[in-house]
């Protein structure tokens, strides 16, 4: 089963605590073996309930709080895309989003810093237009 989005901020997030699968299950009441199934994007709908009680437990920042709940609706969003801002803060929720949501023609896909470096100069470009 490929990666999801979602599955990568959670592995992401849970690694960066240094917390194993048991004690993120032990903490937030969500069976072990459904986390690993998130992060493997074996399992893709998870409630908002469930992700909000993973959220509890990883403690993430707000903006990564945000990035998580957000993947919680968008399914779709490039795992290698989600790994990359995660590893840099300087890059907003909105700049995310707006990357996320690009479609790409054809099979050639940008790597995450060419889209986000793109998304960045779209929007200086949008500020300097007023």
């Amino acid at each position: 089963m490929p990666q999801t989005g979602l599955g990568t901020a959670l592995k992401v997030l849970r690694e960066r605590r240094t917390l194993s699968l048991r004690e993120v299950s032990q903490l937030s009441s969500v069976d072990h073996a459904y986390v690993h199934r998130l992060e493997t994007g074996e399992k893709t709908n998870p409630s908002q309930d469930l992700v909000e009680k993973l959220v509890k437990v990883l403690k993430p920042g707000d903006r990564d709080a945000a990035l998580v709940m957000w993947l919680v609706n968008h399914a779709d969003a490039d795992p290698s895309l989600v790994e990359f801002v995660l590893k840099d803060p300087s890059i907003g929720i909105d700049v995310f989003s707006a990357a996320a949501g690009v479609r790409h023609r054809g099979n050639a896909r940008p790597d995450p810093a060419t889209l986000i470096a793109r998304i960045k100069r779209a929007f200086e470009d949008d500020d300097g237009e007023d």
